[in-house]
């Protein structure tokens, strides 16, 4: 096992690979583009492990992700409503691969036909109930004033839409999630139907995990978090715990028998503060034996706070514990562990990340 010495975050790519070969599976049984989310993982290596499965459509969550995976990758989606201020590097990207934007207002398609010097693609943000980007799903009027300018102009061309349906988040148990996707695909059916003739792209990992049928106007799926999964995936039904393939090995400093607590080398500077309610307490993360990192059924504690540098975990049978001991962590949420983090390790190799 790897010798950590400070809080380390570890991937397990077997778990990894098993999760991207489960979605291919069943995207591809209802001839779907899987176009995974890269904001997740940041790594040149694990994108190849997307690669080696037959991926090969890229999203990204930012203009400087894109370039950044732009040399590897010939098919990258900025699923972000496009930062105008970026324009020249977005020009620098766009002459080596095909790029596709995304938009939400007229004013900005309008800059960018003024100043994109390469063509792109252009899919219109949709918003069916998340409210945090997007036309609303039912403004057939702003959305037909933008595919109306792009049919006119000589960098732009339509492809279609895209949604997240961000609000399966907020859902208790497998049956919302479910729901909420069921609902959420009836507002983007009214659209379907009045422009068969584009593209409409979905992603978010909870219902991709869960669902078994997708309509025939889906065109591609886009999650990101299903790579990895973490703790808060798994509180509202996702994933099991067996499918987490990451966890966060942190140092016991300190033991307080008399509370039955743990303090580690671990804090939100490596976690972030998210955390998950658990029998009416909040938790930053469920605890493991480094030993057992990967024997989901051996859980030793929870973290129960976190400062900058230090997280307080209460464990069951404080006595087992002393100072100098390891604990493994499965994360509340992956993808801001790994983006705090800066690297991960799989096996004893050492994979750093996308770097702003």
């Amino acid at each position: 096992m790897l010798d950590v010495i400070r809080p380390t975050l570890l991937l397990n790519k077997d778990i990894s690979v098993s999760n991207i070969k489960k979605l291919k599976k069943k995207v591809d049984k209802y001839n779907i583009i899987l176009r995974p989310h890269f904001k997740t993982h940041q790594s040149i290596q694990v994108g190849e492990w997307y690669r080696d499965e037959g991926i090969k459509k890229i999203t990204v969550s930012s203009v400087t992700m894109a370039k950044y995976f732009s040399d590897d990758w010939d098919d990258i989606m900025i699923a972000f409503p496009i930062n105008i201020l970026e324009i020249d590097t977005l020009n620098s990207i766009s002459k080596r691969c095909k790029i596709s934007l995304i938009v939400d207002s007229f004013s900005v398609i309008s800059h960018l036909d003024k100043n994109l010097f390469n063509r792109v693609n252009i899919y219109i943000k949709i918003d069916v109930g998340y409210r945090r980007a997007g036309i609303i799903y039912d403004n057939f009027s702003d959305i037909g004033d933008i595919i109306n300018f792009c049919s006119t102009s000589k960098v732009l061309s339509f492809k279609g839409f895209v949604s997240h349906f961000g609000n399966t988040y907020n859902s208790n148990g497998k049956k919302e999630i479910i729901s909420t996707y069921n609902k959420s695909l009836k507002k983007l059916k009214d659209l379907n139907d009045l422009y068969p003739e584009y593209e409409i792209s979905i992603g978010d990992t909870p219902s991709s995990s869960l669902v078994d049928h997708f309509p025939e106007f889906i065109s591609e799926l886009r999650p990101g978090n299903f790579i990895f999964y973490d703790l808060f995936q798994y509180s509202i039904g996702s994933c099991d715990i067996k499918d987490i393939a990451v966890r966060m090995v942190c140092p016991i400093v300190s033991v307080y028998k008399d509370r039955g607590e743990v303090l580690i080398y671990g804090g939100s500077v490596h976690f972030s503060k998210d955390f998950i309610d658990q029998n009416k307490n909040k938790s930053f993360g469920y605890a493991y034996k480094y030993e057992d990192i990967w024997k989901e059924r051996k859980k030793a504690g929870f973290i129960k706070s976190l400062s900058q540098e230090h997280g307080i975990i209460s464990v069951n049978n404080v006595e087992n514990y002393r100072v100098g001991d390891l604990l493994a962590i499965i994360p509340i949420h992956s993808c801001l562990t790994v983006d705090k983090m800066g690297s991960f390790f799989v096996d004893q190799e050492k994979l750093s990340i996308m770097r702003y």
